[in-house]
């Protein structure tokens, strides 16, 4: 992707409207494969514009874009879960992102509970240890859940 190389690239993209429209498309996909590979697009794109911080600004001026981006962390359990991981991370490495998440306490809960869940599936994981490749797959998206939230919490 062109956004992955060129700041140029990504401003141009900011410039012609892309954000309002990777959110908006990224809130309209379906849980179907062909979706989800639109989906793992749209968010790896906006995690590339969210690299610079000027551009990561402009994504946090749209409306709900917060919200949308964590609602796919939470409800995605295959590769988007990352991309949207990496991007919230993003965000939240500047302090308006950190308030973005702060000031909404239903995104604070619904990260908590993600926290929890994974570590309850985390424990039934390993005292069963039905397969090492879910063990694996589980606590990898533990770890990213958590690092998240510390990132929210001491920043």
């Amino acid at each position: 992707m062109a956004t992955k190389h060129s700041q140029k690239c990504c401003e141009k993209l900011v410039e012609a409207g892309a954000v309002d429209t990777l959110l908006k498309l990224i809130r309209s996909v379906s849980r179907s494969i062909p979706d989800q590979e639109v989906l793992k697009h749209a968010l790896s794109t906006l995690r590339n514009l969210a690299r610079y911080s000027h551009l990561a600004e402009v994504l946090l001026d749209c409306s709900g874009s917060v919200q949308t981006i964590l609602w796919e962390f939470v409800r995605n359990k295959e590769e988007g879960y990352f991309i949207a991981s990496e991007l919230l991370k993003k965000i939240c490495s500047i302090p308006r992102g950190v308030e973005a998440v702060r000031n909404s306490p239903s995104l604070l809960k619904r990260l908590h509970n993600l926290v929890e869940d994974l570590r309850r599936k985390a424990g039934y994981e390993n005292r069963n240890g039905r397969g090492l490749v879910a063990k694996e797959q589980v606590e990898r998206r533990l770890k990213e859940a958590a690092e998240l939230l510390n990132l929210v919490a001491n920043s």
